[in-house]
């Protein structure tokens, strides 16, 4: 049996106190920033794309993946529950002769674009993210929701599609270091 090679070495930066399990899949390594004190599960899938930045204290938990050819950050103590799927990148429809991915490049189009997790946000158990969002500050958002656009900070949202339904209170207590 070989050996598994430690992923952390391969990262474009890497704080203290990272933990990334064994069963988890990193591809594109070399553009990933992981913040100290953050934990990728077993069962995750995460493609670096063109960048990715993931925060301090940020826990991507099993089953989640982060996929595309676009950019994301995830910012400092944000969570990402199971299941989730985060999209830098996506086919589309219009003018495209074909939408799947084994189809020659020049009969596919794509929306590629930036997804910015704001800190101390969360997303739901088996939630869709998709390029060009913006999950501000400390907004939720529920579990099996689809956030086809930008959601605003410290909002609660949920729904396919995703829509705000109540306001989260902003803490007035944080910790020094934030």
């Amino acid at each position: 049996m070989r050996e598994k090679k430690d992923i952390k070495a391969y990262l474009k930066f890497c704080g203290e106190s990272v933990k990334i399990y064994p069963l988890s899949r990193i591809v594109n390594p070399q553009v990933i920033r992981i913040g100290d004190h953050s934990q990728i599960d077993d069962f995750t899938f995460i493609n670096g794309g063109k960048g990715l930045t993931i925060g301090k204290y940020v826990h991507i938990t099993y089953f989640s993946s982060i996929t595309g050819n676009g950019t994301a950050e995830i910012g400092d103590y944000a969570g990402i529950a199971s299941g989730s799927r985060i999209f830098t990148s996506t086919n589309i429809y219009q003018d495209a002769w074909s939408m799947s991915a084994a189809a020659p490049k020049q009969m596919q189009r794509f929306k590629t674009g930036r997804v910015q997790i704001e800190k101390f946000s969360f997303i739901g158990a088996n939630s869709i993210i998709l390029p060009g969002v913006l999950i501000g500050e400390g907004a939720v958002i529920g579990a099996l929701s689809l956030v086809n656009k930008s959601v605003e900070p410290w909002s609660i949202n949920a729904g396919i599609p995703c829509r705000k339904i109540a306001e989260r209170p902003k803490p007035s207590h944080f910790f020094t270091d934030v």
